[in-house]
């Protein structure tokens, strides 16, 4: 006995829409730098990674998570002002906190100099 051909483009379809990713129309941000004032925690990284607080720089470019996390505004708010990914196109906050991120990039930055 023949299937309707309506049962059978009904159950492709149904086959289709389970291996079409959820995400496939929605894919994930990726945001770029931000310029982090970090003057008023730079004491607090000074000491957190054994160097002297004027060794530290008055701002550090870090990636929104990280720039979210320590200014304390959303990654969306900052994203939606950046500029391509790993690129830091002015978007600026200052931070009020301190994070075991932002000091690795500040410790990377103090190496440099």
């Amino acid at each position: 006995m023949m299937k309707p051909i309506s049962a059978i483009f009904t159950a492709i379809c149904a086959t289709a829409a389970l291996w079409t990713p959820a995400s496939a129309s929605s894919p994930p941000q990726e945001f770029g730098l931000v310029i982090v004032d970090i003057k008023t925690v730079a004491t607090d990284i000074a000491k957190n990674i054994g160097v002297q607080a004027s060794l530290i720089p008055l701002t550090v470019q870090v990636p929104v998570s990280v720039a979210s996390g320590v200014c304390g505004i959303p990654e969306t708010v900052l994203g939606a002002q950046g500029g391509a990914p790993g690129e830091a196109a002015g978007v600026s906050c200052e931070a009020t906190t301190t994070s075991p991120q932002l000091e690795q990039f500040v410790r990377t930055k103090v190496r440099q100099q």
